[in-house]
């Protein structure tokens, strides 16, 4: 690309852009022209490219664009001023400085302005040795790093903790007992998890370069009702967690922070509007957030409620990332139909998109980058070929990327969330727990992926390890997914003959398994820190030993040596306690590996 003619500050970020793989699929040299402008416009003609800007985001958002286009001009009228991504860094993934260097860059290309990092205790507080110990936690120059990258893109970077539950690792560790109240919840007006909270907020105000920061305060359903209840005697659950709200709110105020806080606590409490003018005054902001498809009267009802509080409200939209290996951009998509023509006619000018990670921290951030699209596209809606312009960006098309989402899909077309990938990859050999939720055919399913990621994990483009780990775990389904269904059937029948077969398959499952884990500690290593993997090792380097236990076992019963198997004596029940039946069965959602592996102690 001819970029002389931009000013020196997009010239460094187009050159950044360049260093990170990205933008390298151009075949033919361009030149780009720029003008600043209140109008977001984007001119092709033939290899001379002419953009109007009014910020330094916009500017890359519209300079992707004009890579889906024809010759012609086109304008883009932004319907929203922030569109912000959070990605988990606490469930074991911890995303190295060079991965959000690269999500900061494909995220200017999409069209996002900002980015939260969603760290429990994944951050290095200081003088507080145990707040993250042993998680891969981030260092303040690693932070400070990040924050001055994102500066060229005009990213800015918002940092996204917990100030109340969810810090059920913190909990682990002796110096917090005080602090918490009950399961992940701190101890709600004890001075002990003030300091401690002030400390958070403090060192967050010293090293992000921003005044806004989202302080959780999500899912704590049993605030007070531990300790604090020993204390204080029994209090209204709303009660204490109002008290709470308030304390952090007023730290908040005394080191200039805007606060937003994910809003389910305050939701059905019909808090007075007198009491509610104590709590905020204009600088707060609630996060509705909705993962699933809900329909209008859901959003409408929860706007109204959150906007008589505090005034405004943001959205919390769900970029599918926490399913296991393999994301599902098709449910995102559902998501941002349903929810944002009524997020934008209640007039929300922010909206956040979450990646979670929740089990592991498996999936890869970078596997939702067409779903980050088509939520980007409904809010600058333009004429283009998002199918060229993502294959330019990072060597693969939109389609090509949501083939991923095949991976947990038994059940073609299902509008359900489902993960079949990881509880078939994980469901044991003769436990069999999830045998009932299998379907005969699941491994033609798998037969019929393999060739397409086949030729994806050839490509070159820098995001190829991605597909390599998916083409590998796609062989190894391509055996594992029914195998101990089949077994089971086999024993029951005394079919000693398929038995025999079954315990050579272990050794081809056992080869295609040491390659899926080969390739999957590729992919970890590409994009996170080490911390965390040795869950996966357990997991997958646990059932390759597994198959030398199995293997015996069979071998000893098809000779004789033992009379019974007795993982194969039970009946296999559905694991849903009935719950699921037919196809449905097919479209279970399970991604606890603890559970779906085994309900025995672990």
């Amino acid at each position: 690309m001819n970029i002389k003619n931009l000013p020196l500050e997009l010239q460094v970020g187009m050159m950044n852009l360049q260093q990170y793989g990205l933008l390298n699929q151009l075949a033919e040299e361009i030149t780009i022209d720029v003008e600043c402008s209140e109008v977001v416009s984007i001119e092709r003609s033939g290899t001379k490219i002419h953009i109007t800007y009014d910020t330094v985001p916009h500017f890359y958002m519209a300079l992707a664009r004009v890579f889906g286009m024809n010759d012609g001009k086109q304008v883009i009228e932004p319907r929203i001023s922030k569109l912000g991504l959070m990605v988990d860094c606490s469930r074991n993934a911890v995303a190295k400085v060079d991965t959000i260097k690269k999500l900061i860059c494909l995220m200017a290309l999409v069209g996002y302005n900002y980015l939260e990092l969603y760290t429990e205790d994944t951050y290095e507080l200081p003088n507080e040795p145990y707040f993250g110990y042993k998680r891969g936690r981030y260092s303040v120059e690693e932070l400070k790093e990040c924050v001055e990258f994102s500066k060229i893109f005009g990213i800015e970077i918002v940092p996204c903790i917990q100030t109340l539950a969810h810090l059920k690792r913190l909990a682990n560790w002796k110096p917090y007992f005080d602090h918490m109240d009950i399961d992940d919840i701190l101890l709600v007006d004890d001075e002990r998890t003030y300091a401690l909270i002030r400390k958070m907020l403090t060192f967050c105000k010293e090293v992000f370069d921003t005044e806004r920061i989202n302080i959780g305060m999500d899912e704590a359903f049993r605030v007070g009702r531990g300790k604090y209840t020993d204390i204080n005697g029994y209090r209204p659950k709303h009660e204490v967690y109002i008290r709470h709200v308030k304390k952090v709110f007023e730290m908040c105020r005394e080191l200039d922070l805007k606060p937003e806080f994910w809003a389910d606590g305050f939701f059905d409490i019909n808090l007075p509007e007198d009491e509610a003018k104590t709590i905020f005054d204009g600088s707060q902001t609630p996060i509705f957030w909705s993962y699933l498809v809900g329909g209008r009267e859901k959003y409408t009802k929860r706007y109204e409620e959150l906007k008589k509080y505090a005034g405004q409200v943001m959205f919390g939209g769900a970029h599918w990332t926490w399913l296991g290996y393999a994301p599902d951009n098709e449910l995102s998509d559902r998501v941002v139909d349903d929810a944002f023509d009524v997020t934008l006619e209640y007039g929300v000018d922010n909206i956040l998109m979450t990646a979670w990670g929740d089990d592991g921290g498996e999936c890869s951030v970078f596997t939702i980058l067409p779903s980050m699209f088509y939520a980007a596209e409904k809010l600058y809606p333009v004429h283009v070929d998002k199918e060229k312009i993502m294959l330019t960006i990072t060597g693969y098309t939109d389609s090509e990327w949501r083939l991923s989402d095949a991976l947990n899909k038994l059940v073609p077309n299902t509008e359900k969330e489902t993960n079949a990938a990881k509880w078939l990859l994980h469901n044991d050999f003769l436990i069999g727990l999830m045998d009932y939720n299998t379907p005969e055919y699941a491994d033609n399913v798998y037969r019929g992926l393999l060739p397409q990621f086949e030729k994806l994990a050839t490509r070159d483009s820098q995001f190829a390890y991605i597909f390599r780990a998916y083409e590998a775990l796609c062989r190894v389904l391509t055996h594992k997914a029914t195998y101990s269904k089949r077994l089971f059937d086999a024993y029951q029948k005394k079919d000693s003959v398929t038995m025999r077969n079954m315990v050579k398959e272990l050794q081809i499952i056992k080869t295609d398994l040491t390659e899926f884990y080969d390739r999957f500690r590729t992919h970890w290593m590409n994009e996170n820190k080490g911390f965390g993997f040795e869950v996966l090792d357990v997991r997958l380097g646990g059932m390759i030993g597994r198959i030398d236990t199995v293997s015996m076992c069979l071998t000893d019963y098809l000779e004789g040596r033992i009379e019974k198997i007795y993982e194969l004596e039970e009946e296999r029940l559905e694991y849903f306690c009935g719950q699921l039946q037919g196809d449905e069965a097919y479209k279970a959602l399970h991604n606890l590996w603890s559970t779906h592996y085994t309900v025995n102690c672990i």
